[in-house]
């Protein structure tokens, strides 16, 4: 996974101003597995890791949690992965979680991520305009959610 962090591209949309260090993933790792408030997995190709995708910060009051999604290894991108990920996990929250809503963001400019997300059921709701500096230049993160019932219409489980 480190190997993806050092790749500019691949983290190219991240909040991350550095590169984690081996320790820090290795951290990041463990107490995102023991957070009871977090589903996390790795996503795997032909037994390879090649990504991850979370649900993060559940409320489970108030029936909601915040996802993301990173394919680390560019070789993978283009393929519909992300997309497959995003709609198995949304599948997941809402069949086999007592969730009502997922939440997410994205930043403008990227497409993949915006294409994934609207074909998981996420519908755009706002934009934090001009909030994140990526690559010399201010660009909106565009805020997204998730439903349990609209997602239903769509997909008789």
């Amino acid at each position: 996974m480190i190997g993806w962090f050092e790749d500019l591209e691949a983290t190219h949309f991240l909040q991350l101003r550095n590169p984690p260090s081996i320790g820090m993933e290795k951290e990041w790792l463990e107490s995102t597995a023991k957070d009871p408030n977090s589903v996390i997995w790795v996503i795997e190709v032909e037994g390879r890791g090649v990504g991850t995708t979370v649900i993060r910060e559940i409320d489970w009051k108030n029936g909601f949690g915040t996802t993301g999604t990173l394919i680390g290894d560019r070789k993978m991108w283009g393929k519909g992965i992300g997309r497959e990920v995003m709609q198995l996990r949304t599948r997941y929250a809402f069949t086999q979680l007592p969730l009502r809503k997922l939440k997410s963001s994205y930043f403008d400019g990227n497409v993949a991520s915006g294409r994934a997300q609207a074909a998981a059921g996420y519908r755009e709701i706002g934009r934090y305009r001009a909030d994140r500096y990526v690559d010399g230049q201010w660009v909106d993160e565009v805020v997204t959610e998730v439903l349990r019932e609209d997602w239903l219409k769509e997909n008789s489980v």
